[in-house]
């Protein structure tokens, strides 16, 4: 059968000239949802809450603490471009906030109570989320939940009909930036990509424009017992009724059908794919050397630096020491690359300026923390006018693409794998930009390329599509 994501892909590919379709153009003058809720109660988060030993187990008592200091992080938004584009609710049990929903107002700095007829029907809203999650188990346990929702409003504008591909990677990056966190004050942070998504929706409210894509829970890290959940994907494959449920007059535009294409309504028919392990790559390898520095160092630097805002500055030349190179890359698995999906993402690494590495494509395979050696040159110069600012590119010591199969991904998981793959690519993509920020460096995931002359000039496998760039440099 055909996918939809494989032609919602080929239609969305970054180019020089254009991007996206006048079927869009309405977007351009819609207004924003209205997510004041008037009269709802507030809370204010960004207190002089202080982190007692950096270790989540201490904060039993006194958990609003680490709370302030998740969502004061998430205050600095990492989506591409800034667009604030990634819709943020919270879900708290034993805070010192009353137990229930909450939307995350970044502008005020303050949590929202989502509306609800009285009590009871809260708790029934609630019950209905956690239902919508598999296993809901973890879900009750946690005392702080995070749903990631997609605001199309925020970013249609930008990206046209590439608009609901960029909210995946965004919500990624996000979640990314909140598994760095959990890690750094000893905790761990559970990944949900599967869900029933209509639920999701009526539970937290949302309008026609903002669709849910993933959720967190943030648990001590000596619940490993927990961890196991992250190491399946779900397939919607069993839900998959053909093409005519996306028919042509049922939705304005390619992305929403794209969404709905996604959705899952019933985890029962849903299959349970446990992780793929890539097979090494032919070629020359290059072993990365050790860590020029342990992990704890990465956290701590990560604890003087805090958080920072995605920066779209030209790099400065810079030729990268093997051992700087090999430290990013390493560090670029501080937390599990395979969060979300059944490890179908592939990395590669374009090097321009790294001592003692040639000029060229390379694969990279996390498990054995080697390079192979695919393509021995890579014009700068053609790759730097790839891209939509070539002067902006032209400095960088290396860039890492993420590639899937996206055919044989949706073979396996259904529509569901391309939200899984592109939320994936993002995911790592911020672990990257941490990764290079901890050694004084700069990174920063790349939204404008064209596919078609990158993948001719470093000369990607057929089969491979390009998800996410990453520009890595000083």
């Amino acid at each position: 059968m055909g996918f939809f994501s494989i032609a919602y892909h080929e239609s969305v590919r970054h180019s020089l000239r254009h991007v996206g379709d006048p079927v869009t153009l309405h977007w351009d003058r819609r207004t924003p949802p209205d997510k004041s809720y008037p009269g709802a109660k507030r809370f204010p988060v960004e207190g002089q809450g202080k982190v007692v030993d950096g270790d989540l187990l201490s904060l039993v008592n006194v958990s609003s603490s680490m709370l302030n200091r998740l969502l004061s992080q998430l205050k600095n938004d990492v989506s591409a471009d800034g667009l604030h584009s990634v819709g943020i609710y919270v879900l708290l049990r034993g805070e010192r906030f009353p137990d229930g929903l909450y939307y995350y107002d970044y502008a005020e700095g303050e949590l929202v109570l989502l509306p609800a007829e009285n009590a009871k029907a809260r708790r029934a809203n609630i019950d209905k989320l956690c239902a919508a999650f598999p296993p809901n188990e973890v879900m009750q346990a946690a005392g702080i939940s995070l749903f990631f929702t997609g605001i199309l409003d925020r970013a249609v504008w930008r990206y046209k009909e590439g608009a609901y591909r960029e909210l995946e990677i965004d919500t990624g990056s996000i979640a990314g930036l909140v598994s760095i966190l959990a890690r750094s004050l000893g905790g761990i942070a559970i990944p949900f990509g599967a869900f029933v998504d209509d639920d999701v929706a009526v539970a937290l409210g949302l309008g026609a424009s903002e669709v849910p894509l993933a959720a967190l829970c943030l648990m001590p890290k000596s619940l490993k017992k927990y961890e196991a959940v992250s190491d399946f994907a779900y397939s919607n494959r069993g839900e998959i009724q053909g093409d005519s449920d996306l028919g042509e007059g049922r939705y304005a535009s390619r992305f929403l059908r794209q969404n709905r294409g996604e959705c899952i309504t019933d985890l029962s028919r849903c299959m349970k794919i446990c992780r793929v392990v890539n097979q090494p790559a032919e070629g020359t390898e290059f072993p990365l050397t050790p860590l020029k520095f342990p992990n704890e160092y990465f956290f701590r630097e990560y604890e003087f630096l805090g958080p920072g805002k995605v920066s779209y500055r030209n790099f400065k030349p810079w030729k990268a020491s093997l051992d700087d190179f090999s430290t990013i890359l390493r560090w670029m698995e501080i937390c599990n690359l395979n969060t979300f999906g059944a490890g179908l993402l592939k990395i590669w690494v374009v090097c321009f300026d790294v001592m003692l590495v040639f000029p060229g494509l390379y694969r990279y395979v996390p498990l054995k923390k080697t390079l192979y050696l695919q393509t021995n040159s890579v014009n700068r110069g053609k790759f730097c006018n790839a891209h939509l600012s070539p002067e902006a590119v032209e400095n960088a010591s290396f860039a890492v693409f993420f590639t899937a199969d996206v055919e044989e991904a949706c073979n396996m998981l259904g529509e569901r794998a391309y939200r899984y793959l592109n939320m994936n690519a993002g995911f790592i993509a911020e672990m990257l930009r941490e990764s290079a920020r901890g050694l004084g460096k700069f990174a920063r995931r790349e939204p404008f390329f064209c596919e078609d002359e990158v993948r001719k000039l470093c000369k990607f496998p057929e089969r491979e599509t390009l998800l996410s760039e990453v520009l890595v440099g000083r």
